[in-house]
């Protein structure tokens, strides 16, 4: 895949992640009515769904090198962008720990099945963060113009 292969197809993932994030989102913040049983499965097969995206749009920030380029351009950002690459490790080890418990979850549970949809926000919003992080990262490695001497 070319750059702006590259480009085109994480923009289109983006926005299929930011689609998955907000049917999330929707899905804990209202408790189901009817059968749990159903929404349990339905919010496990959404997750594994966002989870394997996220996987995927992780390995190819790493892959795609960009994350290289900036230290490359700014090695002034090296330790952000050491701290970004841990954060990726954080969430792949998140999103595996809330994979299993959500797989765990039985239509009985009350206590663990509210735990489970807080613990989906919170991931939500540790992503958002991390992302939010991610782009100030980028945003300044890449139009920061910090000049020459002479």
């Amino acid at each position: 895949m070319n750059k702006d292969e590259l480009a085109a197809w994480m923009l289109k993932e983006h926005e299929k992640i930011h689609e998955l994030i907000e049917e999330l989102r929707e899905k804990v913040t209202v408790a189901p009515r009817g059968d749990r049983a159903q929404w349990i499965e339905g919010l496990c097969n959404r997750f594994d769904d966002f989870a394997a995206h996220i996987r995927q749009h992780l390995k190819l920030e790493e892959q795609g090198g960009y994350l290289a380029q900036v230290v490359k351009l700014r090695p002034t950002l090296s330790e952000a962008v050491e701290i970004i690459e841990h954060e990726h490790e954080e969430l792949e080890y998140l999103l595996a720990e809330l994979q299993t418990a959500l797989r765990e979850l039985k239509p009985t549970d009350t206590l663990i099945f509210r735990d489970g949809c807080k613990r989906v926000q919170h991931f939500l919003t540790w992503l958002d963060r991390h992302e939010e992080h991610e782009n100030h990262i980028m945003l300044y490695a890449f139009t920061q113009d910090i000049g020459t001497a002479g």
